[in-house]
């Protein structure tokens, strides 16, 4: 009987590591503070359906691979090129959003030689299409 009886000298442990804990806690607050900000921006997308009478018409400008800019299947030249964006940028409040197509051969200094003309006479409403 004294095999069962034997009593254990060692006391139970009455102490609780928490640095584990902290070590959690500390990451969770570090997740939070870098995602919070990320959920506050918020970007506007248009609802599908019908179409919006307040949308903007657009006006389609290729540039070829020599730097020949084209509208309507007009070569325009740099002058004649910014007349019209002179044109365009001065009907106010019905300014048409640019969307310039370059090719795919087109050098870059192309479009960035149109997007400064562009932006000199006042266009705000520019957009790229990437080649495929």
């Amino acid at each position: 009987m004294s095999a069962l009886s034997v009593r254990s000298t060692e006391r139970p442990l009455a102490e609780i590591n928490i640095t584990p804990l902290i070590d959690v806690m500390l990451a969770l607050l570090l997740i939070f503070m870098i995602s919070a900000p990320l959920l506050t921006n918020k970007i506007s997308l248009p609802m599908a359906g019908g179409d919006n009478p307040n949308t903007p018409r657009t006006v389609d400008l290729r540039i070829a691979a020599d730097g020949q800019v084209i509208y309507n299947d007009v070569a325009l030249s740099r002058v004649e090129l910014e007349a019209q964006l002179l044109s365009w940028a001065g009907q106010g409040e019905n300014k048409p959003v640019l969307q310039l197509h370059p090719d795919k051969a087109t050098t870059h200094q192309y479009l960035i030689d149109v997007l400064a003309l562009a932006r000199q006479t006042g266009m705000e409403g520019i957009s790229i299409e990437t080649p495929r």
